[in-house]
């Protein structure tokens, strides 16, 4: 004798109990996949022919490019990237916006035929009297604009790309802080002639400041960018944001640990500044973290040249801890980059801060 039809009441509950399980967790992701974070990328040239220190190949381009895209990153627009974190808005989980620095011409013959193949938004800081003067390897103002109405966003990089960090002889901080301004307010004005953008984005040259000139950004109402590597995050210096620089050694053999990589939440730093004095060659960096989920106890720092740093917690509940250089910082731009594994280890939390030492003349090296 058969009982199947026993059976069928109890396979139909089964069935709906299995559907609803599935539906549940499709829901997990969707909200596990919300973010504080998003990783902003900086490009120089993108073309075999370039300094290598400033380029990524054409070839290397693209694989990253690929990469972003077969994974399903969530590649969006710089501006939309910083009101969402500037108003502390969950982004999506893999959030990249990509920039190039100096409206070089590789972006518009290499790049961007990529970027518009599939369809990616991305942002150009431009410095206008390179452009206007039709120095060799930059773009013309035309090409800009074909770039800008396939939806390119220009943006503000100084009109001749100078050090903002170094003052002319004799020039006192007022004087100093004035020309910044006029600078800043100069190149704005000229991008928006020519294409109608004013987005009040800035990327600090050679990503060199300082307080006093981050102090004048934000009171013209700004929003800066610098080259030191590490996610954007809730507790991000919006006159400073970090991006991950693309370019020689650089995010080529590490492309995928960045573009997957968090924001450390850094609440607080000493020093603020990046320069470094004649007598503090091996400056301290004290940094507080807010809670999150990365393992403490992994957390390492390293410099530029150096390797790995000693990190030393200052507090019981290791929100606060200090490093410090091995040895003595050289004349140029150096960083410390702290990183700490997630509890999954799927991801990385970093951290970056940007080192200045000037010359004895008070000049920054190109």
């Amino acid at each position: 004798m058969s009982f199947s039809f026993l059976l069928k009441p109890v396979v139909s509950k089964l069935r709906q109990y299995i559907v609803c399980l599935f539906a549940l967790l499709s829901i997990v992701p969707a909200v596990s996949q919300a973010s504080r974070s998003a990783v902003i990328l900086q490009y120089h040239h993108v073309s075999d022919e370039t300094p290598g220190i400033t380029s990524v190949t054409p070839e290397t381009f693209r694989k990253q490019i690929n990469y972003l895209v077969e994974n399903e990153f969530n590649v969006m627009p710089l501006v939309d990237v910083v009101e969402a974190l500037g108003h502390k808005k969950a982004l999506p989980e893999r959030t990249v916006a990509i920039t190039f620095d100096d409206a070089y011409l590789s972006i518009y013959t290499n790049a961007f035929p990529i970027l518009r193949e599939q369809g990616l938004p991305f942002t150009v800081f431009v410095s206008p009297t390179p452009v206007d003067k039709n120095y060799q390897k930059f773009l013309s103002w035309e090409q800009l604009l074909e770039m800008a109405e396939a939806g390119a966003t220009l943006a503000n990089h100084t009109m001749e790309h100078a050090h903002s960090v170094e003052r002319l002889p004799g020039e006192t901080e007022a004087q100093w802080l004035s020309r910044f301004s006029r600078d800043l307010e100069m190149t704005e004005a000229r991008i928006q002639e020519k294409s109608g953008q004013s987005v009040k984005m800035f990327a600090w040259t050679f990503g060199e400041t300082t307080p006093e000139l981050r102090v004048r950004l934000n009171e013209m109402g700004y929003i800066g960018f610098g080259q030191q590597s590490g996610a954007a995050g809730e507790y991000s210096d919006f006159t400073r944001l970090p991006r991950f620089p693309m370019a020689g050694i650089y995010g080529v053999n590490d492309f995928a640990v960045k573009v997957n990589s968090r924001a450390l939440p850094v609440t607080s730093q000493t020093p603020d500044s990046s320069l470094i004095t004649q007598d503090n060659l091996k400056p301290e960096l004290e940094l507080t973290l807010a809670s999150g989920d990365y393992q403490k106890k992994q957390l390492k720092c390293y410099a530029s040249g150096q390797g790995e740093l000693k990190v030393t917690w200052l507090n019981e509940e290791m929100t606060r801890f200090r490093t410090q250089a091995n040895k003595p910082l050289p004349v140029g731009r150096t960083r410390y980059n702290c990183t700490a594994p997630s509890n999954s280890g799927r991801h990385y939390y970093w951290y970056s801060h940007a080192w200045l030492r000037l010359t004895d003349e008070g000049k920054a090296l190109d």
